[in-house]
């Protein structure tokens, strides 16, 4: 172990350049026609801000300040929201992780709620905040339900979803991330919000002075109230409930030092009854203590060099009873580590960032049903990245990355370069290609079950045009994806055997996005085509998943009525059918299941500058949707649909906001 990961630190200095600091590319707006220096306020003093004609066409807007910039988000493949779009959105009821599904390359299934990017199945894909993984970000749900992500979309300023490739500091993500960046002190207003909700409570106090901010919130939801005003197909003995408090703090110490620090203690649980294909009852019960807190630590030492420090920790205790046989229990403890070191140097049209990353990762299961069953795990894994922006033209950018990783458990290297290629065709009009290899450990759920296996491998190659001009976008990418090492398995009486990394597989297709406005109206559309053929879990040829549909549209329409004072939101979604299998045959397609969609509308409405009133309804024509089916194991030909639990979901809640400004409201920016 000791020669491979001498081996890796040979290889990251031999690979590394001068590491580097701050370039941000910016892909909007006008660009100037000569260099021109502005004074960005940061705390109370004035920071120098540069916009060089030297990279005068893809923007480049170099900004000394504390925290370190994401200098190479890929460009025209990379796809931001706002706050306020995820707010404002109906499809997601403010739900970061949802509002994913109107970008391109995106699905997401209602009955399950996670990511699927660009075919890759909902565990290749990570989200960041403030450039560490979280773990498990996604919240307790129903069964067939989808399940709602943890973190308020206004701890951050914007969500940022990479799906057509990354560069080499981020990593163990096959097809996509959704890189959150929390807020700064200067967007920190001083204000206490308070919500009620048909759900939940909700209260946050943001406090900011001279050289910090903070943030403190406390939620309390409960689904009995709603549950018993819209019945849905589930027969429930303790009705969802949820405990969070979270705590956001951004500290500049001077000019040069800042550190951000959050936490956030969550506690949930649920039990509910249901009858399978073969009328046998389930009881599932279930119930989590999560607890995240992570620290990020920047400094400038000057012009040129800057570090960061980060760190992150997750415990994340689950107790699951009667899910896969009447009467088991499942007791799983999760503990994640990631720490971050990060170099970085700018100057010119050079920028580079260095780093190393060590991520601990221990698991303990206990799985009851005829007797008890322990798993033990002690994951950990290194990496060494370095990844380097070229202005080489006026027109042309460049990034060459290289990153390596060392997982202990499996006793396992992977190397993983990566190069991206934009070119300006003018101020509007930008292509881009990036080629790279991306690398992801099994999931605990086989590590568990065999420590002798791989790393899974993805090698994709994309291609992308965008158009942009101010808040208007056009963008149109191109992508082949290539697995190997895919886990395979079989089944067992209680679990899968013979697991290994036997699969393979290829996904292709492209995603159109437009997004634009007129006067008071905007919208969005979003249009994804698929074709994926996998070898892998229990499937022993190539076959289409039946967790990605080959099409999926999706549009989003938004419009102020100055009048009435109110924002109305329509957003609906069509999705072909996917394909469904024979259990016991899994290579034989039984069918494809029929077409879905999803009409959501949402009104926002100001009685005052200072109080917003929010109603919105998702599947507002009660559409059916089927996502697969259940086979009887007892009765040959016996199916029942898998579908979701209640057909439409209701919301209404009042958020008032106080503050020494009266206009300060939770859509402030209508």
């Amino acid at each position: 172990m000791k020669t491979n990961y001498c081996k890796l630190i040979v290889l990251f200095f031999f690979v590394a350049c001068r590491p580097g600091l701050n370039a941000q590319t910016k892909l909007s707006g006008e660009t100037p026609d000569k260099p021109e220096t502005l004074a960005s306020t940061v705390k109370q003093e004035q920071v120098p801000t540069v916009f060089s004609d030297s990279v005068l066409r893809l923007e480049p807007v170099f900004v000394l300040a504390p925290k370190h910039g994401r200098f190479s988000d890929y460009s025209a493949q990379t796809v931001k929201m706002s706050t306020l779009d995820i707010v404002t959105n109906p499809a997601s009821m403010a739900d970061i992780l949802a509002n994913m599904r109107v970008l391109p390359g995106v699905q997401t299934n209602d009955n399950d709620g996670r990511l699927i990017i660009q075919g890759g199945n909902s565990d290749e894909s990570k989200v960041y905040i403030n450039d560490l993984i979280v773990i498990n970000p996604y919240g307790l749900s129903t069964k067939n339900a989808a399940a709602r992500s943890r973190f308020s979309p206004d701890l951050f300023d914007g969500v940022v979803l990479q799906s057509g490739g990354y560069n080499a500091e981020f990593g163990q993500a096959l097809s996509g991330i959704v890189n959150l960046n929390t807020k700064e002190w200067a967007d920190m207003e001083s204000k206490t919000d308070i919500s009620v909700s048909s759900v939940y409570a909700d209260i946050t106090h943001i406090d900011r002075k001279p050289s910090y901010a903070y943030r403190a919130n406390l939620s309390y939801s409960n689904l009995e109230p709603y549950s018993r005003l819209v019945p849905d197909s589930y027969e429930w003995q303790k009705y969802y409930r949820q405990l969070q408090t979270d705590f956001f703090l951004t500290k500049e110490f001077n000019s040069r030092t800042k550190m951000t620090a959050m936490f956030q203690g969550n506690r949930a649980g649920l039990a509910f009854a249901y009858f399978n294909v073969d009328s046998v009852r389930f009881n599932p019960d279930l119930s989590q203590t999560y607890l995240y807190a992570q620290i990020n630590l920047y400094h400038s030492f000057n012009r040129e060099w800057s570090l960061s420090l980060a760190s992150n920790i997750v415990s994340d205790y689950l107790s699951k009873t009667n899910l896969q046989y009447p009467g088991d229990k499942v007791n799983s403890w999760i503990i994640w580590n990631h720490n971050k070191w990060n170099l970085q140097y700018s100057k010119g049209k050079i920028t580079n960032k260095s780093g190393v990353e060590f991520v601990c990762n221990p698991y303990r299961e206990i799985y009851t049903f005829d007797r008890e069953y322990k798993n033990q795990i002690n994951s950990e894994w290194m990496s060494l990245y370095n990844d380097t922006k070229l202005f080489i033209t006026n027109q042309l950018t460049a990034n060459i990355g290289l990153r390596g990783e060392y997982s202990n458990y499996l006793n396992r290297f992977n190397l993983a370069p990566r190069l991206y290629l934009g070119y300006a065709l003018n101020r509007r009009n930008i292509v881009s290609a990036s080629i790279g290899e991306y690398f992801q450990l099994p999931a605990l759920e086989y590590l568990k079950l065999n420590d002798g296996m791989d790393f899974v491998v993805v090698s994709k190659a994309t291609v992308s045009y965008s158009y942009v001009k101010r808040s208007s976008k056009f963008q149109l990418d191109a992508y082949y994806k290539k697995y190997s090492r895919e886990v395979t398995w079989k089944q067992g009486q209680f679990q899968a055997v013979d697991v290994g990394n036997e699969g393979k597989g290829v996904a292709w297709g492209a995603d159109i996005f437009l997004k634009n406005d007129y006067k008071f109206l905007e919208y969005w559309l979003t249009y994804s085509y698929n074709r994926t053929e996998k070898k892998y879990a229990r499937f022993t040829e190539m076959i289409a998943p039946d967790y990605v549909a080959p099409h999926s549209f999706n549009m989003t329409v938004k419009c102020w009525m100055n009048l009435l004072k109110s924002m109305l939101g329509i957003n609906y979604n069509l999705t072909a059918g996917t394909p469904y299998y024979d259990e016991w045959s899994p290579y034989d397609q039984l069918g494809t299941t029929p077409l879905r969609n999803r009409l959501d509308v949402s009104w926002s409405y100001l009685p005052t500058s200072w109080i917003v009133v929010h109603f919105g309804c998702q599947n507002v024509l009660g559409y059916r949707n089927i996502y697969g089916y259940e086979y009887s194991t007892l009765h040959s030909g016996l199916r029942k649909e898998i579908t979701n639990p209640n057909k439409r979901f209701f919301f209404l809640g009042v958020f008032i906001t106080l503050s020494k400004d009266k206009k300060i409201n939770q859509l402030k920016t209508l």
